[in-house]
């Protein structure tokens, strides 16, 4: 955590002391529980900054893919890959939740992508994915919007 916030957590757990000497028992475990949460949110705020999450999805026709950066970064030097059929696309870089089409000569069924990208400070990912066109749009509205504790 940084300085800023570390002050804060200490102040938050004094004043919690406070309330103990001074009003009451239960006042301060509720100051405890506050000073709790909010320290928490602090540790996601910093595990989850700067993190690029690309994902790639088929066209509607297979001849070609859809990528796209849900992360709260910018993705750098995105290189993907199609396999078996060797398909190789390079992207410079890709903004937080935008999107880039890119095309292909053959058409496509069923292919497995590994993606390689870096955010802004450098620091590498790499992913490997199984699409199809049959596959249905992965908007799962119970996943995270950006990858918490580890999470890929």
């Amino acid at each position: 955590m940084e300085k800023n916030q570390i002050i804060l957590v200490v102040l938050g757990l004094v004043a919690c002391g406070a309330l103990y000497f001074l009003v009451d028992i239960y006042a301060s475990l509720i100051g405890v529980v506050l000073v709790i949460a909010l320290a928490m949110s602090f540790f996601i705020m910093q595990d989850s900054a700067m993190t690029p999450d690309v994902s790639v999805r088929m066209k509607e026709d297979g001849r070609g893919i859809v990528v796209r950066n849900r992360g709260n970064a910018r993705a750098v030097s995105i290189l993907l890959t199609l396999m078996p059929q060797e398909i190789k696309y390079h992207v410079p870089s890709l903004d937080e939740d935008a999107e880039k089409t890119l095309s292909s000569d053959q058409m496509i069924e069923r292919t497995t992508v590994k993606a390689r990208y870096q955010n802004e400070q450098g620091r590498a990912y790499e992913k490997r994915m199984e699409i199809s066109v049959f596959d249905k749009p992965d908007e799962d509205l119970l996943k995270p919007v950006f990858p918490l504790f580890k999470w890929k």
